[in-house]
């Protein structure tokens, strides 16, 4: 009782000190950490609202960048689809026209008519001719109604594309076939028809020289003063250019793209061609305005719309900062690939900077408000610390008295009862009722007793099993082992034959086997075969297939009717849906006439006298076990003396190996350590390959069943 008084005095006393130190620490912290906040607050407002002008700015200018390339991107798609289109249009014409060519045989001859003011307005199809072409010469005459069947397609064709002026076929030899709504514009003013000098336009020189689709540069119509682009593409019979298939088209829709881009009154755009001249123009002057004799921008003094210019011809597409005409903007371009033109559109820097700069003082208003927060909550704060402290210290002299008290004695309590648990003296019998964390201490004490002798009685029961399952196992593996042949030379009366065989399980236990058996005098029975899964369950399988092979094979039957009889048998009774792969063969001792079948499993490799192993790639038929009814084909190998059979499990070739652990041994290396001693005995053939598989895969983990087996056929 002394020893306790004195303790508790003792804790007393440190506790009331400690509590009172740590305390006053506290506060005297905590009065150095607001004034350090304080400051800290007012620099950290400071660089945060720089940061986020940075990030904000930053940011913002990104996204209209990408809003810039998005919405050059998707107007320049648009119309290079309308381009793309009408050069599939005047494409069709001159496929047509090139079969009409190569197959003049297949097509009647149509007359295409003269033509006829009476149908301005209405899309006709109509037959012009140059100077130099005459209507009265007969083979003129021939090639016209030849080609005119050709004019069935330029009305479908004009007649499906609204922007389409005209299309035509024009032949070398002066014919011209059209479709188009202009039929008065064919005469003089005298009412005499015009002749048509088609190898003259530059769409016809253009796709003549080129031999490809060629798009002339934008000129006004001849009828009509609205701007179009040609399109000309040759058509050729048997290697020589024969006519040039070719179309108008009115440009109105470019210019009404470019003016339908809507970013604001500080936004423009523009469609500059493949030589720098800008085509179709918001700008309604300056350097970017659309005019009949606009300069090539990439000769422009303003070296970064110079540079812009360059990229957008040579297909580029991207976002740049330039001046034009003075004024700051961002320019995003992108390219219509058809024709090669791209399409730019801008928007000034007033325009993307001044929602940012709207950001920034509402960012920089709401930093300072939060700051004046702050630095409030920091003065209050500091009040009430004061008051806590000192009503800390007075509960930490009424907890230390308490505590004193009530933790000294269960305590001893507790610390004598443990240290009497020694050697075989496991019980802990003191039970507290403190309400606090001695008392689960002390019923932790109490259950790790009863546990610790629980678990001891564990472990010797788990040991008692472990050796009743170890022993059940090796039993289990010497009953496999049993079941298999394993003398070898097998058959010493018969010098007909030599045969090896090994099977390797993965486990103490494996779903492979092998088998071989004399049906009578005159023929030996050879079977490989291969249980899905692994252990014991496969293993058990594996005996049942094994003895069902067996004693069908035994009946005399031929290998695919051992087959089929043993899927039947195992499909009658197989609630687990398991299966096996086999190879089932008989050899007639006197011939050396192997007949097989194969259910599923790996090819056998066979080697002939004079010549090395080589796959024999027989055909499968389906796993037994798999499906009631089904029926196995068999095949002969005529085996001569010195002839070898090599067969095998599936885990010879998957065996994984190799630098990384995870390349497959695979049939190759397999053949090739077969032949590495192909005239050897069987037993060394297998040990070739056994060696060879131990080489590749070193020290990886076996995870299936290695089986193999050499049969040499000697003859008589």
């Amino acid at each position: 009782m002394k020893k306790n008084r004195s303790l508790g005095r003792k804790i007393l006393s440190a506790m009331v000190i400690l509590v009172i130190v740590m305390l006053l620490v506290a506060g005297l912290v905590f009065a150095i950490a607001m004034g350090r906040l304080s400051k800290s607050l007012a620099g950290s407002n400071t660089t945060l609202s720089e940061t986020v002008e940075k990030k904000a700015a930053g940011y913002m200018t990104d996204q209209s960048q990408n809003q810039l390339l998005e919405i050059a991107a998707e107007k320049a798609d648009i119309a290079d689809a309308m381009f793309s289109e009408f050069e599939r249009g005047v494409q069709a014409a001159a496929t047509v026209a090139e079969q009409i060519y190569s197959h003049p045989d297949l097509y009647a001859e149509r007359e295409v008519a003269l033509p006829d003011a009476a149908n301005d307005g209405v899309l006709t199809a109509q037959v012009l001719y140059s100077a130099q072409a005459d209507p009265a010469d007969p083979a003129i005459g021939e090639e016209r109604k030849l080609i005119g069947n050709v004019q069935d397609t330029l009305m479908a064709i004009n007649g499906s594309h609204e922007e389409m002026a005209s299309i035509y076929v024009a032949t070398e030899s002066g014919i011209t076939v059209q479709a188009d709504y202009i039929s008065a514009k064919k005469f003089d003013e005298n009412g005499s028809l015009l002749p048509l000098e088609a190898k003259v336009r530059p769409w016809y020189q253009g796709a003549a020289e080129t031999g490809a689709a060629f798009f002339t540069p934008v000129t006004k119509d001849l009828h009509t003063d609205r701007l179009a682009i040609m399109c000309g593409i040759p058509v050729y019979r048997d290697g020589e250019l024969a006519a040039v298939a070719g179309a108008g088209m009115y440009l109105d829709e470019m210019d009404g793209l470019v003016h339908s881009i809507k970013l604001g009154s500080l936004a423009n755009a523009c469609i500059i061609n493949g030589s720098g001249q800008v085509l179709f123009s918001t700008y309604r002057s300056g350097t970017l305005a659309a005019v009949s004799d606009a300069a090539d921008l990439r000769l422009s003094k303003n070296a970064e719309l110079a540079a812009l210019a360059e990229d957008a011809v040579n297909g580029g597409s991207g976002v740049s900062v330039l001046s034009v005409d003075g004024v700051a903007n961002y320019a995003g371009y992108a390219p219509m690939k058809t024709v090669n033109w791209s399409l730019v559109v801008f928007l000034s820097k007033e325009a993307v900077e001044s929602p940012k700069n709207r950001l920034v003082a509402s960012i920089r208003q709401m930093m300072d408000e939060g700051y004046k927060d702050v630095t409030t909550h920091i003065r209050n704060a500091s009040y009430m610390l004061i008051g806590v402290l000192v009503l800390a210290v007075a509960l930490a002299l009424l907890a230390s008295v308490v505590l004193s008290r009530n933790i000294v004695k269960p305590i001893r309590q507790l610390t004598d009862e443990v240290e009497s648990i020694k050697g075989d003296k496991l019980d802990f019998k003191l039970q507290l009722h403190t309400g606090d964390e001695i008392q689960v201490l002390s019923d932790a004490f109490l259950s790790l007793s009863e546990r610790m002798k629980k678990y001891i009685s564990d472990i010797a029961s788990i040991t008692a099993e472990r050796e009743r399952i170890s022993t059940e196992l090796s039993l289990a593996t010497r009953i496999q082992e049993a079941m298999l042949p394993n003398i070898f030379p097998p058959f010493p009366n018969s010098p007909e034959f030599d045969l090896y065989a090994t099977m390797d399980p993965a486990r103490e236990v494996g779903g492979d086997f092998y088998d071989f058996f004399l049906i009578d005098d005159g023929h030996l029975g050879v079977v490989m075969a291969d249980v899905s899964g692994k252990g014991i369950p496969a293993a058990l399988f594996m005996m049942v297939s094994k003895i069902i092979l067996q004693n069908t094979a035994m009946l005399g039957k031929s290998p695919a009717q051992i087959l089929t009889l043993t899927n039947e048998a195992i499909c009658s009774n197989n609630p687990e849906e398991m299966f096996v792969t086999a190879w089932v063969g008989v050899l007639e001792l006197a011939t050396g006439r192997l007949t097989a079948a194969n259910a599923g499993h790996e090819y056998p490799a066979v080697m002939m006298p004079e010549s090395g192993f080589s796959l024999y790639k027989d055909r499968h038929g389906f796993v037994l076990g798999g499906f009631s009814g089904t029926v196995y084909r068999e095949y002969e190998i005529q085996l001569q003396p010195g002839s070898k059979l090599f067969l095998y499990t599936d885990g010879v070739p998957e065996a994984n190996g190799g630098e990384d652990g995870k390349e497959m041994f695979g049939t190759d290396r397999m053949v090739e350590a077969l032949n590495r001693h192909p005239d050897g005995t069987p037993r060394e053939v297998v040990q070739e390959v056994e060696n060879a598989l131990a080489g590749f895969v070193k020290d990886s983990a076996q995870f299936d069943d290695l089986t193999m087996l050499c049969l040499e056929y000697k003859g008589k």
